[in-house]
C-alpha cells in the first residue's frame, strides 16, 4: 500500500497528474495504524507463549466484570483504566483483523483525510471507548473479553455518513466539501436508510439470528456505540467545519 501520492515527471509543481492515480492511496495515519494492528497480532499469535497472551488479554482486553473487582484481584492491576482503548489493538484471529482493516481502509481513509492525523487518532481513541461503554451498559457483569477495532471502525462509518452522501460528490472530493449538520443528516432519506440497514444487520449478526460462522460472539453493541459516537461528534473533529467557523468569525469581526 502506498500512502503517498505519485509525483508526475512532467509536472514542475510536483502535483500528481489526475490521469495517473495510484492504485492505493491510503493516508499515512491509516497505514501506520494498520501496521501496528498487524504487528500486535503477529506478536500474539507467532511470538509470545499462550501464557503470555493470557496476560495480554487480562491487561488490555475490555472485560466489563473487571470494574466490579479491586485492583489487587486483577492479574494486571488498574487495567480497566486503559482497556476501553487498548482492546481495539487486539483481534481474535486473522479473519477478524482483516475484516477490520478492509473497513478501516474504506471509511477510515476518508475520515483521516478530513480530520488530519492527530484529530483522527484522538477520534479513534474516543470511539473505541464509546464502543466499550455501549457494550458495558448491556453486559456490565460479563466476564468475556471484548477485543477488536470494530467500535472505532464503526465510528468512522458514522462520521462518514455526514459527508459521504453529499449529492454529486465522490468520497475523495467529499473529504473537503461541506458536510451535513446532524439535523440535516437525520432528515436525509439516503442516510437514514443506510443507518437503519446497518443497525439491523449488526443486530442480526450480533444476536445470532444470522450466523457468520466466526466461532465467537459479536459485540454488536460496541459497533452501534462507536457508530453513534462518530455520527454525533463528527463536527468536533472536522477541520473543514472549524475552518468555516473561523472564517465566519473573521468576517463578523472585519
Amino acid at each position: 500500500m502506498n500512502s503517498q501520492q505519485a509525483i508526475g515527471d512532467n509536472d514542475p509543481n510536483g502535483d500528481r497528474p489526475v490521469d495517473n492515480p495510484p492504485a492505493f492511496n491510503l493516508p499515512s495515519s491509516v497505514v501506520g495504524l494498520a501496521v501496528i494492528l498487524i504487528a500486535v497480532h503477529v506478536l500474539r499469535t507467532m511470538v509470545i507463549s499462550q501464557e503470555s497472551d493470557i496476560w495480554v488479554l487480562n491487561g488490555f482486553a475490555f472485560v466489563p466484570s473487571f470494574y466490579q473487582a479491586s485492583p489487587d484481584q486483577l492479574l494486571v492491576p488498574f487495567s480497566p483504566y486503559w482497556s476501553p482503548i487498548t482492546h481495539g489493538f487486539l483481534h481474535g484471529d486473522w479473519t477478524h483483523l482483516l475484516i477490520n482493516l478492509v473497513w478501516l481502509a474504506a471509511f477510515g481513509s476518508a475520515v483521516a483525510r478530513r480530520f488530519g492525523a492527530l484529530r483522527f487518532m484522538l477520534f479513534l481513541a474516543f470511539s473505541a471507548a464509546a464502543g466499550a461503554l455501549a457494550h458495558f451498559v448491556f453486559h456490565s457483569m460479563d466476564n468475556v473479553p471484548v477485543i477488536g477495532a470494530s467500535g472505532a471502525v464503526s465510528a468512522c462509518m458514522g462520521a462518514a455518513v455526514r459527508f459521504a452522501f453529499v449529492p454529486g460528490r465522490s468520497m475523495e472530493h467529499a473529504t473537503t466539501s461541506p458536510a451535513y449538520s446532524l439535523f440535516q443528516s437525520l432528515l436525509n432519506r439516503n442516510i437514514m436508510t443506510f443507518v437503519v440497514i446497518w443497525f439491523g444487520l449488526n443486530w442480526l449478526y450480533g444476536s445470532g439470528v444470522i450466523d457468520l460462522g466466526v466461532g465467537a460472539q459479536i459485540a454488536w453493541e460496541a459497533h452501534m456505540g462507536g457508530f453513534i459516537f462518530g455520527w454525533l461528534t463528527f463536527s468536533f473533529f472536522d477541520r473543514t467545519h472549524e475552518a468555516r467557523v473561523n472564517d465566519a468569525l473573521y468576517n463578523r469581526l472585519s
